[in-house]
């Protein structure tokens, strides 16, 4: 009994030491500055904030990824370590700030830790607010074996694992009913058109979509019937604004029963809760990259006087925009080109910087700006 009690006591205290094994975390500094435009100082505050926490990120890498990336050719890969470092932030306090000439300056200390970032919900949490906590709509089809009527279990199921890690959702119930059934046939078959309507309309700048699929059939043992129910669950994540699809899983799942419809609604759940997490990490991942290391923006310019003017256009915001990585000409026509900007920051950041600086005899206007695109005219200051 005595060695018992000494037994439960020792597994008690060792509960109580902090688990840090599988994660290392790092304490810095960390500066931040964003323009103050039209004098909203609570918007460019969080932007600072935004870009300190980045920096910090940046600044506590080298503790934080395998020593391996560190050196190659003994040479420090400053862009290789970043884009392969999984550091994130898990707690920060702003240190000082300012407003100086126009700008929002703010110093931070920031705890960057390496790990679980699911698992870590202060984190999550903060990274959730870089990212404006998008909005994701989950929209599934559903088909069973005959007779068998299951509802919605895929859609709900899903849904209730996104909302109970912090998500927001939009309504795809509302969705169906204003888009009517073709339209949304059209989307789960991949209409760009149709996910564009819904992240200008509807908010939602991620979509979830899928199929659900059962089937049951009925095996003899014995003098027992039992129905072997089985469901096969598949999804993509697409950006809404532009079509993009990010991640594609499948996940399946069996549960013999006696009754068949029991036995589906339990296989659907258990498939469509493996997939949801899956997805949540996937999530996540892409979050944490556009946070912290490089982003794509599709960024379309209007109003250019020329092929020759394009060139000098890109020269001008390579040269003045903070972040950038590098830009892809993917077409122009007519005074109208399309871009591909990889940068450090996100399309919000990049929208500041070409509204708020200064790039010669030119101004940048926004016309639109979703989660992942930017269309800006260009025009002469003096006129």
């Amino acid at each position: 009994m005595r060695y018992s009690l000494l037994f439960l006591l020792l597994v008690f205290l060792v509960g109580l030491v902090p688990q840090t094994a599988n994660s290392q975390a790092t304490t810095v500094e960390s500066q931040g500055v964003a323009a103050i435009v039209r004098g909203n100082r609570d918007i460019s505050r969080d932007k600072a904030i935004e870009d300190a926490l980045r920096n910090a990120v940046e600044q506590a890498t080298g503790t934080l990824i395998e020593n391996d990336t560190l050196v190659e050719n003994y040479q420090l890969l400053s862009d290789k370590i970043y884009s392969q470092s999984r550091g994130y932030v898990q707690t920060y306090e702003v240190l000082d700030e300012k407003v100086d000439q126009g700008l929002y300056r703010v110093t931070i200390q920031a705890t960057v830790a390496s790990g679980d970032l699911k698992n870590d919900l202060r984190a999550l949490n903060v990274l959730m607010r870089q990212v404006r906590k998008p909005r994701v709509m989950v929209l599934f089809e559903e088909s069973m074996s005959e007779g068998v009527k299951s509802g919605r279990l895929a859609e709900d199921a899903i849904s209730k694992v996104l909302l109970d890690n912090g998500f927001k959702l939009v309504d795809a119930d509302t969705v169906r009913r204003n888009l009517g059934q073709d339209k949304v046939q059209g989307l789960l078959a991949g209409d760009g058109r149709v996910a564009a309507v819904i992240s200008d309309k509807y908010g939602a700048e991620m979509l979830l979509l899928g199929t659900a699929q059962a089937v049951t059939n009925q095996v003899t043992i014995g003098d027992i019937k039992i129905n072997s129910n089985q469901a096969v669950i598949s999804a993509k994540l697409v950006r809404a604004d532009t079509g993009e699809v990010k991640v594609s899983e499948t996940r399946q799942a069996a549960k013999p029963h006696v009754n068949s419809l029991s036995g589906i609604q339990m296989a659907i759940s258990e498939a469509s809760e493996l997939l949801a997490n899956d997805m949540i990490d996937k999530i996540i991942q892409i979050f944490h990259e556009e946070v912290y290391n490089i982003a794509n923006v599709n960024l379309t310019i209007f109003g250019l006087q020329g092929y020759g003017h394009l060139q000098e256009v890109i020269q001008l915001i390579s040269d003045n925009v903070r972040g950038i990585k590098e830009i892809y000409q993917r077409n122009y026509t007519m005074g109208t080109a399309e871009l591909e900007v990889e940068l450090t920051g996100s399309t919000q950041s990049l929208a500041a910087d070409l509204t708020t600086r200064k790039f010669g005899n030119y101004k940048f206007n926004i016309k639109e700006s979703t989660h992942n695109q930017l269309q800006v005219y260009i025009t002469p200051t003096n006129r």
